[in-house]
């Protein structure tokens, strides 16, 4: 079973993604907590990463730069944020994927496979 990491602090968004990857058979942790995101990556040891931008305490540009110097898990950024630049500058730091909300949840899912 695949560990996915979920770095969403929006609650709802966070449950609804969680809820719809175990109901695909994979194994998500998704932290409501997020002052030590890249420890608690490390000791998850996930197979995927889907991270938001706007996140309390720091931005999911600087905690994407992080979690690639402890994690090689691919990392699709999941956010509301659809300027192009931040795109460029999302997959320029180690993203491998940027989808923007409200996201289909068929295209989600096949971007996560």
């Amino acid at each position: 079973m695949q560990k996915i990491l979920i770095i969403e602090d929006d609650p709802v968004i966070r449950d609804e993604l969680s809820l719809l990857l175990t109901n695909e058979g994979y194994s998500p942790l998704a932290p409501a907590d997020f002052t030590d995101i890249p420890a608690q990556a490390a000791r998850y040891a996930p197979d995927l990463i889907l991270l938001d931008i706007n996140l309390p305490g720091q931005d999911g540009f600087s905690l994407c730069a992080k979690l690639r110097k402890l994690i090689q898990a691919p990392i699709i950024f999941v956010t509301s944020r659809d300027s192009g630049l931040d795109e460029v500058r999302a997959l320029s730091l180690g993203g491998d994927d940027y989808i923007t909300k409200p996201y289909s949840i068929p295209v989600l899912l096949t971007r996560i496979k």
